[in-house]
């Protein structure tokens, strides 16, 4: 097929302010005219290889499209500054305008990509340009990316990906002295230095003139919580606004796993148009974040079905703008919409929708005798509600957090979004709750929510839920995590904690579609930070990033009677008591 195929270089799309930004285009070697799928891109469209991962730009072209990666803004020798996040909704519309019009298109234009790639396809189809005839946001999310955990939840770590840009344009227009490339090396090299400082605004690593983009860092943190300011940046949703289907993909491994999630239920309800709402696809594998779709993920393998190119995602995204652009049928796009690949059992299924309909909801309480400290402490979940119970005590300090990613070592080398939590669970701070060994298959198909009652000796605080599969050997595999800020416990509204009382706090901890096999366990997690993911909250109610010192807050997790703390499951084979 390669052979068929021929790369129009440096292709320059005008926007309407006269910025210039420049394109390659992967096409069928004939004269004829072909839909467009593009492609915007800040990691340098010289730098990715388009045959590779999931995107496979030359079976794509011999499918009939032009396949078009474009640099953004601000990359490579496309023109302007670039920002992390803004532009996207003026220069995603003249790109699909100007593309459209191209002599080799017909017309039409689809969009494809993942994480940046992706939110640029939610803005583009926000500002709905005419020729946009449906898109493939993957692994993305309206508001979370680097710098921005959740509202008013600050993640310092930015100014990594903003240096990476800014080695990759020294490539094409060198303008850093020596001596700022040695700064910076020195920065990354001390990054939890520079994650730790404060306040957090004062970060040396972000504040270097001679690098533009790093006023975007200190600027979202200036507005943090100035929703006028998100809107601004185009960090908002645009559900009822997009006028076009979207066909997403995630992977249960996916940092962005449940905002792409979210992102499909919503569109079926807030879609603008009829073919939004009932038009969208959603396929979740085992994967982690990132463009190779792998069948094996620290040790695990999935087998042979779990991988993209077996799933054939290419052909998938084809299929999809077979049925929007050509009025092609396939069994992709006559199916069912949902397909997930279920974890433990290793399998795929279909389904109608997600969540799966008439899934069966199940409280799992959790226990202890007041000592659930570290994993060898006496917390214990199980499907019995509690009695008269003693609550669990641990103190956060915002000087000592608990990472959220841990660093590997020759006991556990693993590294990833779904990593052994075991070094984290020897800390006295972390409150540990396990099933005794599964008798029996547990089926966990869907949203996982908890419901924590605890209280604070601080008028704000952060509480943090882990689920993790607990296997025979005693690795403690993570399925998701979610913190909350005790201010925005009930939305953007802040409202600051009374010391010592109790609070309910609903958790959305995350979705999954695993199966846990006979004689694993089920645990659960509860701490006060997940750093440098989320700022470390500095208990005082002060404005995130602006105080130089934090103090301690002695936590307390009841599960008794009255405050019976506890974990949703969406089960299915439940574990016989």
């Amino acid at each position: 097929m390669r052979e068929n195929i021929k790369i129009l270089y440096d292709i320059p799309v005008t926007m309407k302010d006269g910025t210039v930004l420049y394109c390659d285009v992967y096409r069928p070697d004939n004269e004829k005219k072909y839909p467009a799928i593009v492609n915007r891109t800040p990691y340098l469209k010289d730098n990715i290889n388009p045959l590779s991962g999931y995107m496979h730009a030359h079976k794509l072209a011999a499918r009939g499209y032009n396949v078009v990666i474009q640099d953004v803004r601000g990359s490579a020798n496309s023109e302007g500054i670039l920002d992390p996040s803004g532009h996207q909704d003026e220069d995603g519309f003249d790109t699909i305008e100007a593309i459209a019009a191209m002599e080799w298109c017909d017309g039409n234009v689809g969009m494809m990509g993942e994480s940046y790639h992706g939110f640029s396809q939610l803005a583009a189809a926000r500002a709905q340009p005419p020729h946009l005839k449906a898109i493939c946001p993957f692994q993305t999310s309206w508001t979370k990316f680097p710098a921005v955990y959740g509202f008013g939840i600050f993640s310092p770590v930015l100014f990594f990906w903003i240096y990476g840009r800014a080695f990759d344009n020294e490539k094409y227009h060198p303008v850093l002295s020596e001596e700022t490339k040695r700064v910076m090396k020195k920065y990354l090299k001390d990054s939890e230095e520079q994650l730790r400082y404060r306040p957090l605004k004062d970060m040396p690593a972000a504040c270097m003139d001679e690098i533009p983009m790093l006023s975007f860092q200190r600027e979202l943190l200036e507005n943090i919580t100035n929703i006028d300011y998100l809107k601004e940046i185009g960090r908002t949703e645009g559900f009822e606004q997009v006028q076009v289907p979207a066909f997403e993909l995630t992977g249960w491994n996916d940092f962005l796993r449940d905002e792409t999630i979210y992102n499909y239920v919503e569109f079926k309800k807030r879609g603008g148009n009829e073919r939004v709402r009932k038009g969208g696809r959603l396929i979740v594998g085992p994967w982690q974040h990132g463009d190779v779709l792998s069948d094996s993920l620290l040790g695990q393998y999935f087998g042979e079905e779990a991988g993209g190119d077996a799933v054939d995602i290419s052909g998938k995204i084809a299929d999809w703008y077979d049925f929007w652009i050509k009025g092609k049928d396939s069994e992709f796009m006559s199916g069912n919409p949902v397909h997930l690949f279920v974890m433990g059992i290793n399998q795929w299924r279909t389904e109608k929708d997600w969540p799966v309909p008439d899934t069966c909801y199940k409280k799992m309480y959790l226990h202890s005798e007041g000592h659930s400290n570290t994993m060898k402490g006496d917390g214990r979940l199980s499907w019995d509600r509690p009695g008269d119970e003693p609550e669990d005590c641990y103190t956060y300090d915002p000087d000592n957090p608990v990472p959220s990613e841990i660093k590997p070592t020759k006991e556990f080398p693993y590294a990833a979004v779904t990593q052994d939590q075991r070094v984290n669970e020897n800390r006295d701070d972390v409150l540990v709750y396990t099933t005794e060994p599964l008798n029996g298959e547990l089926e966990i198909i869907g949203p996982v929510e908890a419901y924590i009652y605890a209280s604070s000796s601080a008028v704000d605080t952060d509480y943090v839920c882990k689920l993790i599969d607990v296997w025979e050997d005693g690795t403690a595999f993570c399925l998701m995590k979610k913190l909350v800020r005790a201010r925005y416990r009930n939305g953007r509204k802040e409202e600051l904690l009374e010391p010592g009382k109790i609070y309910e706090y609903r958790i959305p901890v995350g979705n999954t579609a695993i199966v846990l096999k006979k004689g694993h366990a089920l645990r659960m997690e509860v701490t006060s930070s997940l750093f440098p993911d989320a700022d470390c909250n500095l208990n005082t109610g002060g404005r995130a990033g602006y105080e130089a010192a934090g103090k301690k807050a002695v936590q307390k997790i009841f599960h008794c009677e009255e405050y019976p703390s506890c974990i949703v499951l969406p089960a299915g084979k439940n574990v016989s008591k």
